[in-house]
C-alpha cells in the first residue's frame, strides 16, 4: 500500500524522516478549532450530575441574603439507575468463525480475549465510556500496545473527551466516524518520558521546555551551528499556538498531539474465486503462485491508508503507516443533534427541572428565614446603630438593637416579624420539576426504587417502557464496545502470525496443543493460518452478572423438577445448575459431574469426539440387537405359522368326526395364550434396549425363548 503523498509546501519544518507531508497534514487539521461549542454544555452536564449546580450568581445572592448553599440532586440517582442496568446487563464476548475450518483458529484468538478483556480491565474501561455518554453524550475508549515490555502487551483505557478533537467535516453519522479524515488527541507529558521513549530527540525537547534564550545570548546560531535545533527553533517561532498553552516550565511537561488520518492509497488486491479479497503481499509465496496459476484475479485500486503522526507542540517526531482500518479511538455517542451532529447525553434536558426545583428551594428557605422590619423615624439611637446596620443584622438570631430614650413612642418604635406564608403553588412547582427530570430521562418510578404502582402487571410495563426509552443509546453502546474488543482482536490476531506456533487450550484433562499456521504435507494445503481466518468477535446473549446467573439457576430448577422422571434430562441440565450457581469451585463440579455421566466437558474436543463414537457404537449395536429380534420373531412366526397349520387340518378332521371337541377348545385357547406370551417377550426386548445400561446378557436370553 502506498500513499498519494503531497509534497507541497516547506518540509524543513519536519523532523520525522519519511513521513507524509507536513503541509498536507496542516491543511487538514486546519478546521481543529470550528467545532460547535458543545465541550461547554457537556461540562455543565458534568458538573450538574456531581451536585455542583448553583451559578456564580446564585452563589453571591445566597451569601448576601445569608442562606445556605444547598443543592438537591435529583440527576444523580436516575443516571446512577441508568449506570446500574449497564453493569448489571453486561455481558461476554466471544469469537466466531465464520467457517468451520477456522475452528480452532476461533478458539486460540477468542481465549486470548478473554484473558486479555480480564488484565487489561477492559470491561471498566468500557463502563467509563458508557458512564461519560450517558452524562455528557460521548465517552471515548482507546485500545493500543502496550510500550511496557513488562507490562501485559495490550492496554484498553477510557480517555477523557476534552483530550479528543475529530475532523467535524467528515462525519457520516455512523459510530465509528469512517468518513473522518483525522483524529488528534492533546495530553501533557512529562518531558523524561518523552527523552527516554525517543533520546534522538532530547536536545529539541528540553529546549522547548527550558526556552532558547541562552543559546541566542551566547550565540550559538552563529556560523555552523546544529541544523536540527535551528530547525526546531524556527518551527517554535512559526507555531500559531501560545507557547503557554503546549508548555508547562514548571512541571517540566509537554503537550504532545498524537494524530491519527487518512490518505488516499494505492493498492493490489487479489479476489479469490469465493469473492474474498486479499491485500496482495509479495513476500507471500501463496499469493505468487495463485497468480502464476491464474487462481486468482489481480487489481489494482485506490483505497485509504491510516497513518500515525506524533507531535511535541510543532515538532513532527513521528509519521509512520498502519495497516488499521479504523482509528484506534472508538466514540460512544449518545444522542447527536440533527443540524451540526453535537453530542448530548440524558443529563441535557435535565438541567432545566433542576435549576427550577433548586429555585424554588432557596425561595422557600428564604421565606422562612425573612423578616420585615418597622421602625419610627426616630425610634434607633444613631451613635450606637444606624437603620442600615439593623438591616444587616436583622436576620441573625442574637440580633441588637439600641433605641433611643427621647423617641415620642416610648411603648414601640421597633417591630421585627415573619408574616411570609408557604404558598402550595410553590411545592406543587416543585414536585412538577421532579417528576420532570425522570420523564425526561424516560426512568420512571419502579426503575428508582419507589413502588408509584401496586400492580405487578403495570409495574413490569413501566420497566419495559423505561427500557425501550434507552433503546437508541444502549444500541450505540452495542455497536461502540463490539468495535472495541474487534480492535483489541484484531491486534491479538496479529501476535499470532508466527509459522508453527503451538498455542496451549483448555486445563486439565482438557488441555491440547493447537498448531497456528501449519502445513499439511499430505493435501499440501495451510492449516488454521490466523491472517486469513474469518473470525468475528460478538457479543453473548446472556449476561454473566451473578443477578442473572441466579435467575438463570431458579429457570434450571424448574425445568429439572419439571423433568424428574427423566434421568438422562437431570443428568443434562443438572451441570447448567451448578454453573449458574455462586460456589468457588462450581466449574469443576459440573465438569466432574459431566464426566460420571458419560458428557463430554465442554472445550474437550476429544472427550466430544469420543462420546461421539461411543453413542453411534451403541446406536449401532442397538439397532443389530433390532434385527436380530426382528429375524427371530420372523423365524418364530414361520414355525409357529407351519405347527399352527398342522394342528389346525388336525384339529377340523376332529370336528368334523365330531372326537374330543372339549380337547379341541382346551387346544385354542393354549394357542392364544402362547401369543399373548411371544407379544410380552417383544415388549420385554424392546424395553432393555432402551435402557442406557448395557443388557446383553437378557436380550440374549430373551431372544433364546423367543426362538424356543
Amino acid at each position: 500500500m502506498k500513499p498519494y503523498d503531497d509534497r507541497a509546501g516547506d518540509t524543513s519544518r519536519d523532523s520525522a524522516s519519511g513521513g507524509y507531508s507536513l503541509y498536507a497534514l496542516e491543511r487538514m487539521l486546519h478546521d481543529c478549532g470550528g467545532q460547535p461549542l458543545w465541550r461547554d454544555r457537556a461540562d455543565l452536564c458534568a458538573a450538574y450530575y456531581d451536585g455542583k449546580q448553583l451559578s456564580p450568581k446564585q452563589e453571591q445572592q445566597c451569601i448576601a441574603e445569608g442562606l445556605d448553599l444547598r443543592a438537591t440532586n435529583l440527576i444523580r440517582p436516575v443516571i446512577n439507575s441508568v449506570l446500574g442496568q449497564e453493569a448489571k446487563s453486561r455481558t461476554d464476548v466471544s469469537v466466531q468463525a465464520d467457517d468451520d475450518s477456522y475452528t480452532d483458529v476461533a478458539e486460540v484468538i477468542g481465549a486470548k480475549l478473554k484473558e486479555a478483556e480480564r488484565e487489561t480491565s477492559a470491561h471498566m474501561a468500557v463502563s467509563n465510556a458508557y458512564a461519560s455518554m450517558v452524562k455528557t453524550g460521548i465517552g471515548w475508549v482507546h485500545v493500543s500496545r502496550n510500550a511496557d515490555p513488562l507490562a501485559y502487551p495490550y492496554n484498553v483505557e477510557d480517555v477523557h473527551r476534552n483530550e479528543i478533537w475529530w475532523d467535524w467535516h467528515g462525519q457520516k453519522g455512523n459510530t465509528l466516524l469512517n468518513g473522518c479524515r483525522w483524529l488528534v488527541r492533546k495530553r501533557m507529558i512529562d518531558l523524561d518520558e518523552i527523552t527516554a521513549a525517543m533520546p534522538e530527540f532530547k536536545g529539541v525537547l528540553e529546549r522547548a521546555v527550558s526556552g532558547w534564550d541562552s543559546l541566542i545570548a551566547e550565540g550559538y546560531f552563529v556560523g555552523e551551528p546544529d541544523q536540527m535545533l535551528v530547525d526546531a527553533l524556527d518551527r517554535e517561532r512559526r507555531f500559531r499556538v501560545a507557547r503557554q498553552d503546549w508548555v508547562d516550565t514548571a512541571r517540566k511537561q509537554v503537550k504532545m498531539y498524537e494524530v491519527w488520518y487518512r490518505v488516499p492509497a494505492s493498492v493490489v488486491v487479489l479476489t479469490l474465486a469465493s469473492g474474498k479479497k486479499v491485500e496482495y503481499d509479495p513476500k507471500d509465496q501463496r499469493h505468487n503462485e495463485a497468480i502464476s496459476r491464474g487462481l486468482v484475479q489481480v487489481t489494482k485500486g485506490v483505497t485509504s491508508q491510516v497513518r500515525m503522526a506524533l507531535f511535541a507542540g510543532p515538532h513532527r517526531l513521528i509519521d509512520i503507516g498502519t495497516k488499521k482500518r479504523v482509528f484506534p479511538y472508538f466514540p460512544f455517542f449518545a444522542f447527536r443533534e440533527d443540524g451540526d451532529k453535537s453530542p448530548y447525553g440524558l443529563i441535557d434536558g435535565m438541567i432545566s427541572p433542576q435549576d427550577e426545583y433548586n429555585e424554588r428551594r432557596l425561595r422557600i428557605q428564604w421565606m422562612l428565614k425573612a423578616k420585615q422590619v418597622f421602625v419610627e423615624e426616630d425610634a434607633l439611637a444613631t451613635q450606637y446603630n444606624t437603620i442600615a446596620d439593623l438591616a444587616e443584622s436583622v436576620m441573625r438570631p442574637d440580633l441588637v438593637a439600641v433605641l433611643s430614650k427621647t423617641r415620642t413612642n416610648p411603648n414601640g418604635g421597633l417591630t421585627v416579624k415573619n408574616e411570609l406564608s408557604m404558598q402550595p403553588e410553590q411545592f406543587t412547582v416543585m414536585g412538577d420539576a421532579k417528576q420532570l427530570i425522570q420523564d425526561t430521562a424516560g426512568r420512571y418510578g419502579s426503575q428508582l426504587g419507589s413502588a408509584q404502582v401496586q400492580s405487578g402487571v403495570a409495574n413490569s410495563i413501566l420497566v419495559e417502557q423505561g427500557e425501550q426509552s434507552m433503546g437508541e443509546m444502549n444500541d450505540n453502546y452495542v455497536f461502540a464496545r463490539r468495535s472495541v474488543f474487534e480492535c483489541l482482536k484484531e491486534d491479538i490476531a496479529a501476535d499470532h502470525q508466527q509459522p508453527n506456533l503451538q498455542v496451549p487450550l483448555g486445563s486439565g484433562r482438557t488441555r491440547r496443543i493447537i498448531v497456528l499456521n501449519a502445513w499439511d504435507r499430505q493435501t499440501n494445503q495451510p492449516v488454521n493460518t490466523v491472517k486469513d481466518a474469518d473470525v468475528r468477535t460478538a457479543l453473548a446473549e446472556v449476561p454473566s452478572t451473578p443477578a442473572f446467573r441466579g435467575q438463570q439457576q431458579q429457570q434450571l430448577a424448574t425445568i429439572i423438577q419439571a423433568l424428574a422422571g427423566n434421568p438422562k434430562a437431570v443428568a443434562i441440565l443438572a451441570p447448567a445448575y451448578l454453573e449458574s450457581s455462586n460456589l468457588n469451585n462450581r466449574q469443576q463440579i459440573a465438569d466432574d459431574l459431566r464426566k460420571a455421566e458419560g458428557l463430554p466437558v465442554p472445550g474437550d474436543k476429544a472427550g466430544a469426539e469420543a462420546a461421539e463414537q461411543q453413542q453411534m457404537a451403541a446406536a449401532q449395536k442397538a439397532q443389530m440387537a433390532q434385527e436380530a429380534i426382528g429375524l427371530a420373531n420372523v423365524q418364530g412366526a414361520q414355525a409357529k405359522a407351519r405347527l399352527t397349520a398342522a394342528q389346525a387340518g388336525e384339529i377340523e378332521q376332529r370336528v368334523q368326526s365330531g372326537v374330543e371337541a372339549n380337547e379341541t377348545r382346551a387346544n385354542t385357547a393354549k394357542l392364544i395364550t402362547d401369543a399373548q406370551l411371544n407379544q410380552t417377550k417383544s415388549v420385554e426386548i424392546e424395553a432393555a434396549l432402551a435402557n442406557p445400561v448395557d443388557h446383553a446378557a437378557l436380550i440374549k436370553e430373551a431372544l433364546h425363548e423367543a426362538i424356543a
